[in-house]
Parts: C-alpha cells; structure tokens; sequence
C-alpha cells in the first residue's frame, strides 16, 4: 500500500491535490518543531536496527587524504556499519564549499553508519583538476566513483547537496548495484529546467574590491546560506569558520577559480550559437557550460525508469538560492517511475537543513532508510 502523507503547510496543499492518480492523501503530523513534509513512502515493510553506537557529541576527526587516480583527495571518516557518503556542493574553486559543510551532523550520522565526507575534485583540500578537460562535471562524478571504489565501498547510502546533487544522482543511476539509498538536500542543479544561478561567475574573494578574507567575511558569509543563525550552535559555527577560511587561503582554491572561469570565457566564445539559444550556458552556476550535458542526460535516465534507488529529497522551506518549488519539480520527476520516492521540506530553513537542524535531519534519514528495501 503507498500512502501520501501531507502536512500543515498551507503552500502544499494545493500541490498535494495536483497529486492525483491513486495516491491517498492525509493530514497528519511527520515531524515536530519547524520541519514539515510532503513525502510518498511504502507502509508496512520490515525495519533493521541503526542503534547508536558511537559518541554523537565529536567532530569529524582528522583530515584524512587518499590518492584517487593521481589526484590527492581529501576526506573525514568516521564511525561504523553500513556504508554512507557525503557529498558537498560547489564548483571549482568554491572557497566556502567543502567537506566542512557536514559539520554539524557528521557525528550525529558516525553515531550510526560509516560516514565519509569528501572534497569534490578541486575544492577544499582535495587536488585541482591535472587538465583543462578535467574542469567538468563528468570528470567529478568519475572522481567521487573512485573514491568509493578505493575505499573499497561496495554498497552506499549516498547524500549530495546542492551542487552534490547532480554527481550523486548519476552515480546512483550509472551503478544501482552500489547505491542503497539516495538523498538529495536542496540542489537546483539537478532539479529540471534551468534555475536562474545565484552566484557569481568567480568568488568575491578573488575579485579586486571583493571582501577581505578573514573570520567576519567568512561567517557572513556563512550566514547568508541559513535563515536563522541561530539555528546552528556557536561552537561548530566558529570551528567551521576557521576551516573555510584554511580552505579559502590556499592558493590552489584561487587558482582553479580563475582557470575554471577562463575556461567558461573561452567556452562562450566558441559556443555563441549554443549560448544564445540557452543562456544558462554561460554561467558556472546553475545549468553551466561545464555540467548540462550530464544534467540533461540524467534528467532523461530518471525519466525513463533508471533511477532504482529509494531515494529522499529534504529541501529548506526558505532557501534563497534554491526555492522549493524545485524540490516539488524534482519529486514529481522521480516519483512516477519510482514508488519509494520522499520529499521533505524544513520550514524556517535555508540551504543547508542538515546544518540547521541535524538532529532532526538525522531522525529522517534512519528512518527512510530502516524502511527502505535491504
């Protein structure tokens, strides 16, 4: 039996009702405090236990580092039991997008899995790409494949956010042998369309009259991807200021940020015909030259039935970046031909709900995935 289940939140009700089909719909309360949701989910099947069995207190231990095909990854590890990877967003050159974006529910989730958390290729600690050609999104999903085929990972549940989404969706695609579960949290770049991008084409930071980079830079910035900053404690808030910032100085983060906006310069001079017929090509956020072709090619994979993955999309009710109603387009991409499909929305929430509300974000993912197919 599949069950709809809608909560209080008046912008949904009417989207629940578009829902159609056999679908039953209910009210009823999912989640206490500020989190609501809209999600689709299989009733009655068996669980399996995901017992603490970890400190939930700790950070995220040391940087750990790992060669992946000659590139000098960098990833934090923690925990025991099932598989999980994390998976940040950004692109090259991101100064604030990292493994330390997971901060806040990294020990949280080692309390109950094997979490690792990487740095995408060129970004945080992890190498610059060795070429040109490597400045892609193809070439990021092949990294992030090889880290978990070095790690010896054999079976996942895979999380990517923002940026992340889209390499974590194609892997789950690509390798559903591998993927035991999907999440997605707030991530215009695999959403369909073409959302309008939200950044510049290079950082401010390395833009002459850009802000200086230091500690009060680095937390408004910070700021500005949450609604309420209060929702995150002050202690990891100032841990993860002080590693943005290691991450922001290094010279490699400035170097691929110039490269990788060089190469978007050259590719809309030779592309001019493509651009003007979709100008969400000249960009590097959003629908960017150096990403469509995988977007696209994704979009048409879930389409046609590929995506086997329980897979769960948790969304921030007030993300600027990212608006929901991306995250409802996304649901009703998967979930026609993928009955074990959620989604989630946290109200008074910004782009990062497992920073804003880790503990809360972590209850739903134990139990998406103890009721998930083993």
């Amino acid at each position: 039996m599949i069950g709809t289940t809608l909560s209080h939140f008046k912008v949904l009700e009417k989207i629940g009702q578009t829902m159609g089909g056999n679908r039953m719909l209910s009210r009823r309360g999912f989640l206490t405090g500020s989190a609501v949701c809209l999600s689709v989910l299989q009733w009655l099947r068996p669980t399996r236990s995901y017992a603490a069995t970890g400190d939930q207190t700790g950070g995220k231990g040391p940087r750990k580092f790992i060669d992946v095909d000659g590139i000098r990854t960098s990833y934090f590890e923690g925990g025991a039991g099932e598989d999980m990877v994390l998976v940040h967003g950004g692109h090259f050159g991101s100064p604030m997008s990292s493994a330390i974006a997971w901060t806040a529910i990294f020990p949280l989730l080692a309390a109950h899995f094997h979490v690792r958390a990487v740095d995408k290729l060129g970004m945080g600690f992890t190498d610059n790409p060795r070429g040109d050609a490597d400045y892609s999104m193809e070439a990021t999903v092949e990294h992030i494949y090889r880290f978990m085929q070095i790690k010896g990972i054999q079976k996942v549940h895979l999380m990517g956010q923002s940026r992340g989404g889209l390499p974590v969706a194609r892997i789950a695609v690509d390798h559903p042998e591998m993927v035991k579960t999907l999440t997605i949290f707030d991530s215009n770049t695999v959403a369909p369309g073409d959302p309008p991008p939200v950044t510049s084409d290079i950082p401010a930071f390395y833009v002459a009259g850009g802000p200086a980079l230091n500690k009060d830079s680095i937390r408004e910035r910070l700021f500005s991807g949450l609604h309420n900053r209060d929702n995150i404690a002050a202690e990891i808030l100032e841990e993860m200021v002080e590693e943005h910032l290691a991450v922001a100085t290094l010279p490699k983060t400035r170097q691929a940020a110039e490269r990788f906006d060089l190469l978007r310069s050259r590719y809309v001079e030779q592309n001019r015909d493509k651009v003007l017929a979709r100008p969400a090509l000249a960009r590097n956020s959003g629908t960017g030259w150096w990403m469509y072709q995988v977007k696209d090619e994704t979009l048409d994979l879930i389409r046609a039935g590929r995506l086997k993955s329980p897979t769960q999309i948790i969304w921030g009710g007030n993300d600027q970046g990212a608006g929901y109603k991306l995250g409802i387009d996304l649901f009703e991409l998967i979930s026609p031909t993928l009955d074990r499909t959620q989604f989630h929305l946290f109200n008074h929430c910004g782009h990062h709900p497992f920073a804003e509300y880790p503990q809360e974000v972590t209850a739903l993912l134990l139990s998406f995935i103890k009721s998930s197919p083993t």
